[in-house]
């Protein structure tokens, strides 16, 4: 019986198995993980982009990333949602 609980404690949890709510931040990043993958890979082969907000390169929620294949982009989004080149990051 103990074997059986040692083998069971050490092996790897099925992600999908399991409520979103009830997995912490690290497992549902590794559960969406696969998925964003796949969407950078078909962004990225059309020449197109990422959009997304990062608390560590955005000086406020007026900002956000535009990710492609080969650089990242801070760019400022005005009152009118027009969009405003800042810097390459």
């Amino acid at each position: 019986m103990r074997t059986l609980q040692s083998m069971s404690s050490n092996a790897t949890k099925d992600l999908s198995l399991i409520s979103v709510f009830d997995l912490s931040d690290e497992e549902l990043t590794e559960r969406l993980r696969p998925a964003y993958e796949k969407i950078k890979q078909e962004a990225f082969a059309k020449n197109s982009y990422l959009t997304y907000y990062d608390p560590l390169n955005c000086p406020s929620t007026a900002h956000a990333v535009h990710e492609y294949r080969d650089r990242k982009e801070l760019m400022w989004i005005d009152s009118d949602g027009k969009e405003h080149f800042v810097k390459t990051l």
